[in-house]
C-alpha cells in the first residue's frame, strides 16, 4: 500500500500527538510509581509506555524517511 505525501504528513501528525500523550503519561507514572518496590507494577505502568514510545518513535522515523522520499521524487 502506497500512501500519498499528504496522507504521510497526516500520519506523522497523529504519531507526534500520540507520542506527546505517551510522554505525559510516562512522566506522570514515573512520579507516581517510579520509587515503587513492586517490579510487576512498574513494568505494567512504566514499561508498557516505554515500549509503545519506542515503537511509535521508530515508526515516525520511517514515515519521515518516506515523506523525504516523496519530496525527492516529486521534483
Amino acid at each position: 500500500m502506497k500512501l500519498s505525501e499528504l496522507e504521510l504528513l497526516y500520519l506523522r501528525r497523529l504519531l507526534v500527538e500520540r507520542l506527546e500523550s505517551l510522554d505525559r503519561g510516562l512522566q506522570k507514572n514515573l512520579r507516581i510509581f517510579g520509587d515503587s518496590d513492586d517490579i510487576v507494577l512498574k513494568q505494567r505502568k512504566i514499561g508498557n509506555l516505554e515500549a509503545e514510545t519506542a515503537v511509535l518513535t521508530a515508526l515516525k522515523e520511517k514515515v519521515n524517511l518516506e515523506i523525504g522520499f516523496c519530496s525527492l521524487t516529486a521534483t
